[in-house]
């Protein structure tokens, strides 16, 4: 029997190869992130009404399928939508070719990392959804970042974003257990599966390492494998933290909020929803 090859990869190679993997597996297919997350709505609501108030241009960072870029299009808004992965971008495009052509030209998607945004104009709005900040893992990239959104601010603009408040029960539960059991099928096979998670807290570097569990229900087959387990990766950013990096990059928080039905941030708050303005 042959022997499989050595792994000659250094352990800092292999580290920058499994963050990738936890950045990009939960998107590279996007029907079923889209399913998922489809009864996910006062957060698109809240943007679009933020977006509305604030007015002007936009511009989204991690765009990912339009679940919040296509709203705002509908809404008459002009949009400018960044996003790394491939695959959500195709979807975001499929579900603009379904709106008129006069709205659909109100849309522009740019494949890009945010870190290094590929733009020389500046935004009055720039809206960062959903925890995409959280795939920023290390102080350098959250560095980077913030530069590159303050540089873009039109003068006067706001930068608006939410990440998930750090809960530190979940963070440290046991990590050989699963968790969120859940049954559904698959939006496009029809195939039924169990979802469930689990997941390591490293406090050190401040990221819990996810792993999302597909258990198949129906006979496995070549294309629908008994198990499927796709991993994903969040930087927590404690509420401190987050105003001294906030700080630190040149901008004022103006509001933030504990969830998206206006309540006030608590330390109980599950999420950190900010709208920020460049100090003056």
């Amino acid at each position: 029997m042959a022997r499989a090859p050595k792994d000659t990869s250094t352990v800092e190679e292999r580290e920058v190869e499994t963050r990738r993997r936890a950045t990009f597996e939960h998107y590279a297919d996007p029907w079923l992130y889209d399913h998922e997350y489809r009864r996910r709505r006062a957060d698109v609501n809240w943007y679009r009404a933020r977006a509305r108030s604030l007015g002007g241009d936009v511009l989204e960072l991690g765009c990912g399928s339009g679940r919040v870029l296509v709203p705002l299009v509908r809404d008459g808004l002009h949009v400018v939508g960044v996003d790394a992965s491939q695959p959500m971008l195709v979807r975001c495009q499929e579900r603009l070719a379904r709106l008129a052509p006069s709205a659909r030209d109100r849309a522009r998607l740019v494949r890009a990392d945010f870190r290094a945004l590929p733009f020389a104009r500046r935004w009055p709005v720039i809206i960062c959804p959903f925890n995409a900040m959280m795939h920023l893992y290390s102080r350098d990239d959250l560095s980077r970042f913030f530069d590159g959104v303050r540089d873009r601010l039109a003068p006067g603009g706001r930068f608006v974003f939410d990440i998930l408040n750090p809960d530190l029960k979940w963070l440290n539960r046991d990590p050989h257990r699963r968790w969120a059991r859940t049954r559904f099928k698959d939006p496009r096979s029809g195939a039924s599966w169990i979802y469930t998670t689990n997941h390591f807290y490293d406090a050190a570097t401040q990221i819990a390492w996810i792993r999302i569990f597909y258990d198949a229900l129906d006979a496995p087959s070549e294309k629908l494998p008994r198990t499927r387990v796709v991993r994903l990766a969040h930087r927590q950013i404690f509420p401190e933290e987050l105003l001294l990096l906030l700080d630190n990059a040149g901008f004022t928080v103006e509001e933030r909020l504990g969830d998206f039905d206006g309540s006030a941030f608590t330390g109980d708050s599950e999420s950190q929803v900010c709208t920020c303005s460049i100090r003056d």
